[in-house]
């Protein structure tokens, strides 16, 4: 049982390595804000973007699979609800407005390996 969980905070750990690698070749930094994060997602070519318009209230979701690591972002107007990263099948990254109290500004927090 000991190797089971060594192996699954093993592949957790180089899903967030590897996703932090990304995220530097992106911004050429170790950190990066969800405002920088969601302008990336926004201003690629391969992202995929939906736009609805729900009870009068213009929402746009976009969805870009790059490099194996997926990105989702939820907004309304200009507002960043949502906006999570994927990589390996591990969460790396989960913004929502509602908990997170919209610090776009704030660098993102990599979760720690579990050992």
């Amino acid at each position: 049982m000991d190797r089971i969980l060594r192996s699954l905070a093993d592949t957790f750990s180089h899903a967030v390595d590897y996703a932090k690698e990304k995220i530097y070749s992106i911004t050429g930094s170790t950190s990066v804000t969800i405002g920088e994060l969601s302008q990336h997602i926004i201003t690629q070519p391969e992202t995929k973007r939906i736009k609805k318009n729900l009870l009068g209230i213009p929402f746009t979701f976009y969805h870009l699979q790059k490099e194996n690591v997926t990105y989702y972002l939820e907004m309304k107007n200009a507002q960043i609800l949502q906006l999570d990263v994927h990589a390996h099948d591990h969460v790396i990254v989960s913004y929502r407005s509602y908990r997170d109290k919209s610090d776009l500004l704030a660098a993102v927090k990599f979760p720690k390996t579990l050992l």
